[in-house]
């Protein structure tokens, strides 16, 4: 392994404990802050970053109850604002005046809405099949709320419990993810998230459990209606603006969305929108080298950012 393709191991300090991150290539130079996908980790990145590393460096990370990363205290659910306030605490703790992302679904909406809550400090997008959250007609967001508000309760108390954590061999966690993902992410790769999402059983040899927070399988999302999607995009202004959408895939909606690609192109000069064919939406897990090739011909024409040391401080 190369110096990029070689990940280092960092915490990020957070009230409550810590962010885990993964550091791909110099540590001198401003890197793209990278978010996962809702239950994935900053393994979603582990092949897509050491291809790009060295044009621009990377800082994947672990959501808070995702991957390595501290969970939330007991009694405390996971919001998706939550999320945009941990990406604001990073920020304040590197004191970066400009912030770059790279987001795959859950993390491509965090930096729609983040650019737009913060105008001015972001310079690059490149989301990962998605754009912005989904949204849900009033009658299912409801519906959606109130089983979600039971079973977030049911869980703490099973957390709570004296029931036995739930044991699987490698080979069912592999299926478990491969089928929990709609077959997204292929059988082959399912082991770059595996390795920071479970753990070894004590006094076993073969037998693995979840370590992440099992309580994000109810995180609450935004779901944005169509008026305030407009009025987000419209905030956005001169980014460097990359959008891959998965053939297979339903998370990016062209048509519903046209409006929004109006106003991001018209706002954002050299904002590009690719659709890789035949691919499902972990695109950059199971071909990150298709992935790559627009990203980094993309970062050497408008993203590839040298900074100061200060402006890094990694």
């Amino acid at each position: 392994m190369t110096g990029e393709s070689r990940p280092v191991e960092l915490q990020i300090p957070m009230p409550w404990g810590y962010i885990a991150a993964c550091r791909y290539g110099d540590p001198l130079r401003r890197p793209l802050l990278a978010l996962h996908g809702w239950q994935d980790n900053a393994g979603s990145f582990a092949r897509l970053a050491p291809l790009i590393a060295s044009q621009r460096p990377i800082l994947a990370i672990d959501l808070p109850g995702h991957g390595r990363s501290s969970h939330f205290p007991a009694g405390m659910s996971y919001h998706f604002n939550d999320f945009l306030r941990v990406v604001h605490r990073i920020v304040r703790h590197y004191k970066w005046r400009k912030i770059s992302f790279l987001g795959h679904s859950l993390g491509a909406a965090l930096s729609f809405y983040y650019a737009a809550l913060f105008p001015n400090t972001v310079d690059v997008i490149i989301a990962i099949d998605a754009l912005t959250t989904l949204y849900f007609p009033p009658h299912i967001q409801i519906d959606m709320m109130s089983v979600i508000t039971d079973k977030a309760l049911n869980e703490e108390d099973r957390l709570r419990g004296p029931a036995p954590v739930p044991l699987y061999s490698y080979e069912n966690l592999t299926d478990l993810l491969y089928r929990g993902s709609e077959q997204s992410v292929e059988l082959e790769h399912c082991k770059y998230l595996l390795e920071r999402s479970v753990r070894l059983a004590e006094g076993h040899s073969d037998m693995y459990y979840f370590s992440r927070d099992t309580r994000i399988k109810l995180m609450e999302m935004v779901f944005t209606q169509p008026e305030l999607v407009l009025a987000l995009a419209k905030r956005l202004r001169n980014i460097h603006y990359l959008v891959i959408k998965a053939e297979h895939s339903y998370h990016i909606e062209v048509e519903y969305l046209s409006d929004v690609f109006r106003i991001l192109r018209v706002n954002n000069p050299t904002f590009e929108f690719h659709v890789m064919k035949g691919e499902k939406h972990h695109v950059h897990l199971n071909s990150p080298d298709k992935v790559a090739a627009y990203v980094v011909r993309f970062l050497r024409m408008h993203g590839g950012v040298r900074c100061k040391p200060a402006e890094a401080n990694l």
